[in-house]
């Protein structure tokens, strides 16, 4: 019984060397996944911009105000586009006006080759929110058949003032 397990396994090895010695038989410069040539490099599909309306929190008292991401699709095909939003936690910021919600997603639908859509997140702040400036991590995402899936992602980064 031992001996009919060893077999298998020294048979898996064996035909995985085959195959590596065997290769795929195509060309390296004309395969492809999923539609893009392996030579050339990975481009990112969307052009993204992030600004604030208005462009700053009071400190102490309870505002909000509205983080604009703008994502333009850069590539010749279309993408199903969602972000996230981050909030570090030792703020008084959140997106509810609680202050409590630290992450966001959002969902921004199927965007088009060359077309580009804003996307807004509200942050709030409240009676115990502090000076200073607060980093905001944004992750925007191509998805592939449904929210369920990731193709790509792009990271950016911004900083909020609170006053």
């Amino acid at each position: 019984m031992v001996s009919m397990y060893y077999y298998h396994i020294i048979l898996v090895i064996l035909m995985g060397f085959l195959d590596f010695l065997k290769g795929s038989g195509k060309d390296d410069k004309s395969s492809s996944v999923q539609g893009m040539p392996v030579d050339k490099k990975f481009v990112n599909p969307f052009s993204v911009s992030l600004s604030f309306l208005p462009l700053r929190l009071s400190a102490n008292k309870k505002n909000s105000v509205n983080l604009i991401v703008r994502v333009k699709n850069v590539s010749p095909e279309s993408h199903l586009v969602s972000i996230d939003a981050l909030l570090p936690r030792e703020a008084m910021l959140g997106f509810d006006e609680a202050c409590i919600n630290k992450a966001v997603e959002k969902k921004g639908g199927e965007l088009c080759s060359g077309e580009s859509t804003d996307i807004q997140v509200t942050i709030w702040a409240n009676n115990q929110s502090k000076l200073g400036n607060h980093k905001i991590d944004v992750t925007i995402y191509s998805h592939y058949r449904g929210y369920d899936k990731v193709l790509s992602y792009v990271k950016k980064s911004t900083s909020l003032r609170v006053v």
